[in-house]
């Protein structure tokens, strides 16, 4: 999800990126006061999002709106801020506000799905991302971020054929994606193909040498191989770098007794003294 951060925004760029239909413009300088009115209370809203003021990034990107009530990009960025506060609901209604102005706006498509996903609508949150993939204006950054949206909401419901998928098309227009390589690793772990989760994680530290949560799943998979060295050698190094392994254990099992009632792996007594509390 973009959170359109550009501090440097100004009064010319919007007119060059948001240009309103000139039969609707209004002319004179009160408009103008007005259009000028919409940039800074947009550009205050976002200083007080990235601040975590919510509630007054809310009420500025609320002026920006009442001040040009075609500013695409203040509807999304009010919607992003009502997502950040869980009320998808509003998001929802911003982000089709946003739409409706701009139709060809990916960004808006991109982030009404996320919030359909979040509310586990997930036809609404499809046909989201898809729109995206087949806007023609899209940009491809749009196209990746559309495709890894539907990545992850494949992947929460389940489908995993559909959720790898998408996540090959992302690392395949995007080689260096990181989050891609995870999400999938953990696609392929929870459906038991261990070396391709494995080598998904490995892609993942090779990109990212100190990404604790890659060095933490690929050591509990390495556990599924039987492969003691490395799953104690990586879960050593999630431990040091600030990973909480226990906690992330006792995500997937009760306990290291349930760990091996449902594989039916004894682990080596290190490793379980590692993994226990």
């Amino acid at each position: 999800m973009n959170t359109t951060k550009e501090a440097e925004f100004d009064y010319q760029t919007l007119l060059k990126e948001n240009r309103p239909d000139p039969a609707r413009i209004n002319r004179g300088p009160m408009a103008r006061q007005k259009r000028r009115e919409a940039v800074v209370c947009n550009i205050r809203g976002l200083s007080h999002y990235e601040d975590g003021l919510y509630d007054c990034a809310i009420e500025d990107f609320t002026k920006a709106i009442e001040a040009k009530p075609d500013f695409a990009e203040a509807y999304n960025n009010r919607g992003i801020t009502y997502m950040s506060k869980s009320e998808y609901d509003c998001a929802i209604k911003d982000f089709t506000n946003a739409i409706e102005v701009k139709p060809d706006f990916a960004e808006g498509y991109n982030n009404r799905g996320v919030a359909y996903s979040e509310k586990n609508e997930v036809k609404s949150a499809v046909e989201d991302f898809t729109a995206v993939i087949n806007l023609k204006s899209s940009q491809k950054s749009d196209y990746i971020e559309a495709c890894y949206n539907l990545g992850l909401t494949y992947a929460k419901h389940d489908e995993i054929n559909l959720a790898i998928q998408n996540f090959n098309e992302v690392v395949q227009l995007e080689p260096d994606n990181l989050d891609s390589y995870n999400n999938r690793g953990i696609v392929y772990y929870e459906h038991g193909e261990y070396e391709r989760a494995i080598s998904d994680y490995s892609k993942a530290i090779q990109l990212k040498p100190d990404d604790i949560h890659a060095y933490h799943n690929r050591g509990e998979a390495w556990l599924h191989l039987r492969e003691w060295h490395k799953a104690k050698e990586d879960l050593r190094v999630a431990r040091d770098k600030g990973a909480d392994i226990i906690a992330a254990f006792h995500n997937d099992y009760e306990g290291v007794e349930d760990f091996v009632q449902k594989t039916g792996i004894q682990l080596p007594v290190d490793i379980a003294a590692m993994l226990t509390n």
